[in-house]
């Protein structure tokens, strides 16, 4: 288990953010949640600005504005959609990775949009990316383009153990290459069946996997890490948890929904924690690394004069 401290960490984004996906663009970040209020409308993707992690924050709208077809809507029109990620497409523009629940079984499916600016708005594709038959629902993809260039899509599924899977995609991003591999399964009590939210980067020569352990809403929902020294496996999970709620000082409890933002010389964890009833705000921590490549998070303030390079227009 992580260390009990006293942190003084605080949101960036205080209000409903969860599952934040962060890309850097130029001058500016783009961080994209889940679908959430706003005053009387209801946000598919809602995207803030900031030209620094640490804030200030600006909203800017809902990336997706028009749904698939293949998704199910409420009496609204509207629907549940969750996880985004978004990342550049070679040769220009950007992609849109999102779950909604559809398909034949109506499940929950990653889909694809695709847009010319990163606050779109994206158009989906007419149908979904990753949509796996039976009852087994797709969820948290995240993109990750390796060292080769070639890229892939991790994602999280499974009906009574979740595994977190490693998929190749084609350069354009929407369609599938060979068989998915598998990454991790939850195999430790602590985990309660579920990892979920996968966030890989490469660090040095080994591949860095971070993850959620438990349920979002339990109190034990946690930020942990495991480290393969090739990209298709075997990934060996660190023994303990990376944050958790007493890393949080028991002020934010259920952190997770993690995402890496690489900068040239520090590196950051975005991720969500519960700071209120149905609440899910975002916060960012400086991410450091041993000299045996293991991860590090700062639960501390300060972001912006101890990490000086996260401001935008500065990140790898």
């Amino acid at each position: 288990m992580a260390a009990t401290a006293v942190s003084t960490i605080k949101p960036v984004i205080g209000r409903d953010f969860p599952d934040p996906a962060v890309l850097a663009v130029d001058d500016n970040y783009f961080a994209y949640s889940t679908a959430s209020g706003y005053g009387h409308q209801f946000w598919h993707v809602p995207v803030q600005r900031a030209s620094d992690l640490s804030g200030d924050w600006t909203v800017v709208g809902d990336a997706l504005p028009v749904l698939p077809p293949w998704s199910a809507r409420d009496s609204h029109g509207n629907a549940n959609v969750t996880a985004p990620e978004v990342a550049p497409r070679k040769g220009g523009g950007y992609i849109l990775y999102f779950v909604a629940q559809g398909g034949p079984k109506n499940v929950q499916c990653v889909g694809a949009a695709l847009a010319s600016s990163p606050t779109g708005p994206f158009q989906p594709t007419p149908s979904p990316l990753v949509c796996q038959p039976g009852y087994v629902d797709s969820i948290d993809p995240q993109a990750f383009t390796d060292s080769d260039g070639k890229r892939y899509l991790l994602y999280a599924s499974g009906q009574t153990r979740t595994t977190i899977w490693l998929q190749q995609v084609t350069p354009d991003g929407l369609g599938l290459v060979g068989d998915r591999r598998a990454l991790i399964q939850a195999d430790r009590p602590d985990e309660a069946n579920i990892v979920e939210a996968p966030s890989l980067v490469k660090h040095g020569s080994e591949y860095v996997l971070f993850y959620s352990g438990d349920t979002f809403n339990s109190g034990g929902y946690f930020v942990n890490y495991a480290i393969s020294p090739a990209l298709a496996g075997p990934f060996k999970k660190h023994d303990g948890q990376l944050v958790n709620r007493d890393s949080m000082g028991g002020s934010y409890p259920n952190p997770g929904g993690e995402c890496v933002v690489v900068g040239k010389k520090h590196d950051a964890l975005v991720f969500h924690a519960s700071a209120g009833p149905h609440r899910r705000a975002m916060f960012v921590a400086g991410l450091s690394w041993s000299p045996l490549g293991r991860p590090t998070v700062d639960l501390d303030n300060g972001l912006t004069s101890r990490y000086s390079d996260l401001a935008a227009g500065r990140p790898d």
